[in-house]
C-alpha cells in the first residue's frame, strides 16, 4: 500500500503544480514522493528512473502542444515501463499506475470545478508581461487584431493556432480550453502574445 500512496502523492503533486498557484509546493511534493517510491523499491538501475522522468516530461509536454497526442501516449508507456522495471511485477505496476491516475483525474475534476485550469502552466512559461510599457518591442505588431474575430484551427490547451482573415497565428486562450473550429475574439495583445476568448452566441 505504501507503493500506491507514494506514487499517487507524486502524481497529485504534479496536478497541484500544473493547475494551481502552488507550483513550487506541488513540484517539491511530487519530486520527494517519486524519489521515495524508487528508493523504497531499492531501485539501483538509473535507466529506469530516467525512463520514468522522460515519461513525465512527455506528459507535461503534451499539455503545451495542442493535438500532439503521440507525446502523451509515449509518456504513459514510458512511465509504465519504468514502474514495471522497478517493481518487477506487471500486475503491481498496472495497479499502482491505475490508482495514481484515477486519483489524479479526480483531483483535476475537483480543481476544475473550483475554477482552476492548466492555464497556470502558461503563466509559468509566459510569466513576464511583454508590453510596450515594460520596454518590449516586437518586429510584428498585432495590436490591430484587438477585438477581431477568428476561428481556431487547433484546440487551445491553452496555446494553439487560429486564423484571422486567412492569416494563421499562434494564440493563447484566456483561462479556458477551446476546441477546434470555434469562433474566438482577440481580447488582449501583449507583444507577440495574442490572447483570445471564446465567442459566445447572442453575446
Amino acid at each position: 500500500m505504501l507503493n500506491i500512496a507514494l506514487l499517487s502523492i507524486g502524481f497529485l503533486g504534479l496536478v497541484i503544480a500544473a493547475v494551481t498557484p502552488r507550483s513550487t509546493l506541488g513540484g517539491a511534493v511530487s519530486l520527494l514522493s517519486f524519489a521515495a517510491y524508487f528508493f523504497m523499491n531499492e531501485n539501483d538501475e538509473w535507466y529506469t528512473i530516467i525512463i520514468f522522468i522522460l515519461g513525465i516530461s512527455l506528459l507535461i509536454f503534451e499539455v503545451f502542444i495542442p493535438d500532439f497526442g503521440i507525446a502523451g501516449i509515449i509518456g504513459v508507456l514510458l512511465i509504465f515501463f519504468g514502474l514495471y522495471q522497478t517493481v518487477g511485477d506487471l500486475g503491481q505496476a498496472i495497479r499502482d499506475l491505475s490508482i495514481a491516475v484515477l486519483l489524479s483525474i479526480s483531483l483535476i475534476i475537483v480543481l476544475a470545478k473550483k475554477g482552476y485550469s492548466f492555464d497556470n502552466f502558461s503563466k509559468l512559461v509566459l510569466k513576464n508581461d511583454l508590453t510596450s510599457e515594460r520596454g518590449f518591442s516586437s518586429s510584428i505588431d498585432h495590436s490591430s487584431l484587438l477585438g477581431q474575430t477568428g476561428k481556431t484551427l487547433t484546440a487551445l490547451r491553452p496555446t494553439g493556432k487560429a486564423v484571422f482573415e486567412e492569416i494563421t497565428l499562434d494564440v493563447l486562450s484566456q483561462n479556458e480550453r477551446i476546441e477546434e473550429n470555434v469562433l474566438v475574439e482577440v481580447v488582449k495583445v501583449e507583444g507577440s502574445k495574442i490572447i483570445v476568448r471564446r465567442v459566445i452566441e447572442n453575446e
